[in-house]
Formats: structure tokens, C-alpha cells, sequence
């Protein structure tokens, strides 16, 4: 079972999920998701993974597809945390060595 629940902030829109994101809950985040950046894609996405117990394999593949379009992945405890910093430093070895803004302007 998974809680989906949508805080609106005055900066940030906050998408906390609490439970299992695994099996047929994966389209329901994905859903609310894409509701969201249709609704207001104006504010920060924050999703809120404080209260998750675990994520399957194709929860973890919308975790990344959510993160690489801008979104701030949070949450705390071994699983988690371990589960953020993998999609965090997969996507920076994706995009490869930024260069310093000094050196971009070199460059051009």
C-alpha cells in the first residue's frame, strides 16, 4: 500500500509518498507526478521519501526519470538514503565532468 499526498508551498510543490512504492503503485506516483508538472510546473517538485519502506525495481526507474527532470529527492535511513545517492551519482556520471563556468565561457 502507498499514501501519495500533494503539499503546496509558495515555492515548492511536495509529493510525500508513505509505504511501498513497488508493483501497481509505480503508475499511481507516476500519474500524480505528471498531473503535477501539467498543473503548476512553475514551483520546485520536492517528492518525500521520508515514510517509504521500500522500492521496487520499476519505482526506483521513476525515482530517476522524476529526479533527471528536476526534482529534489529527499528522505532519510539506510534504504533511502542509499537509494537517492545511487540515482544522484548515476545521473552525474551520465552527464559526465561539468566544466567550471570560467572554462564553459572558454569554450565557446
Amino acid at each position: 500500500m502507498l499514501r501519495i499526498t500533494v503539499e503546496n508551498g509558495s515555492l515548492t510543490t511536495r509529493l510525500k509518498l508513505e509505504g511501498k512504492l513497488a508493483h501497481e503503485w509505480v503508475p499511481e506516483v507516476e500519474k500524480a507526478w505528471a498531473g503535477l508538472v501539467v498543473a503548476d510546473w512553475k514551483r520546485k517538485l520536492v517528492v518525500d521519501l521520508f515514510d517509504v519502506s521500500f522500492v521496487d525495481d520499476a519505482g526506483w526507474k521513476l525515482l530517476a526519470e522524476i529526479h533527471h527532470s528536476g526534482a529534489r529527492l529527499v528522505g532519510s535511513g539506510p534504504l533511502i538514503s542509499a537509494l537517492i545517492e545511487e540515482i544522484e551519482s548515476k545521473e552525474n556520471a551520465e552527464s559526465g565532468p561539468r566544466l567550471a563556468p570560467e572554462e564553459e565561457e572558454r569554450g565557446r
